[in-house]
């Protein structure tokens, strides 16, 4: 869902995890997309970018639950690393250690990923990510197009919509509610 506002050509994205009712008072926090195609690349990857975050934190938690159960009735002061703050003993507990390493070593890019999937303005922050994780990324559905030619957002804001009547909340909730704070020149798209 979008809204193309004919008068500027601008097309508006609901940032939904964004938007809000604080007290009895509703808030859109919505971004511009900088150009049409930018709309079409959304609509274009939305399911793939969806599935691949379901996937890549299915596997994160998958490994992080391996790495619990193989701990055990272990206790932290037991195999936490003396020298090496927050890590398992490696040499007291390889396993454990080797258990660990799988359950962060994607970690970061999930967080990297999805913050470059959308850019402001036209240079790329351009994430590295070394072969062998790039490839098991790929293997949850990473394409590198996504983060290589980004969706470009143009600007952004959150406005005051109006006074919350009891309504039920989601994505038309809001995108209605943007729509009677600007012109009457508008198009659902």
């Amino acid at each position: 869902m979008a809204i193309l506002e004919n008068e500027t050509n601008n097309y508006f994205k609901i940032n939904f995890d964004r938007c809000a009712v604080k007290g009895r008072l509703v808030y859109v926090n919505f971004s511009v997309y900088k150009t049409e195609i930018d709309r079409q690349k959304e609509k274009d990857r939305e399911s793939k970018i969806s599935k691949f975050f379901l996937d890549l934190r299915q596997y994160l938690d998958g490994k992080y639950r391996a790495l619990v159960t193989a701990i055990g009735d272990l206790t932290l002061e037991e195999i936490l690393s003396k020298t090496d703050i927050g890590k398992i003993d490696s040499a007291k507990y390889p396993k454990l250690s080797e258990l660990q390493y799988e359950a962060n070593e994607l970690l970061p890019y999930e967080r990297l990923i999805a913050n470059a999937i959308y850019q402001y303005g036209e240079e790329n922050s351009v994430i590295q990510i070394d072969k062998a994780h790039l490839t098991k990324l790929q293997a949850l559905g990473f394409e590198e197009e996504w983060t290589a030619s980004p969706v470009r957002i143009s600007s952004g804001a959150e406005v005051f919509c109006g006074e919350y009547n009891d309504e039920y909340i989601d994505m038309p909730f809001y995108y209605n509610r943007l729509k009677t704070v600007m012109s009457n020149n508008i198009l659902d798209c």
